[in-house]
């Protein structure tokens, strides 16, 4: 029997030909199908980070001992205008 050809109403009446004794394993086995479903879902697509996660990775603080860096504002701002200068100069944009 291929899953193509299996229908809900197939499902049910196996389900009431079991013995009722039976039935929390049954409901336990489509527990681990879902769970299955779920895992191969979250393996599929890479999980996207969130703001807890980077504060609890190991990005959050690491130039903090760094001297050079006063304000880090400042110090962002001018990273983006010499990332956007390099850029500009590469793709010849005026």
């Amino acid at each position: 029997m291929t899953a193509e050809r299996v229908t809900q109403r197939q499902i049910i009446e196996e389900l009431r030909d079991l013995e009722p004794g039976r039935w929390l394993e049954v409901l336990d086995f489509i527990g681990y199908l879902k769970h299955l479903a779920t895992s191969e879902h979250e393996r599929a697509r890479p999980r996207k980070m969130t703001a807890r996660d980077l504060l609890q990775s190991d990005l959050t603080g690491m130039w903090a001992d760094r001297e050079d860096i006063g304000d880090s504002l400042t110090f962002a701002r001018q990273l983006r205008q010499q990332a956007e200068y390099r850029w500009r100069a590469t793709n010849d944009i005026g």
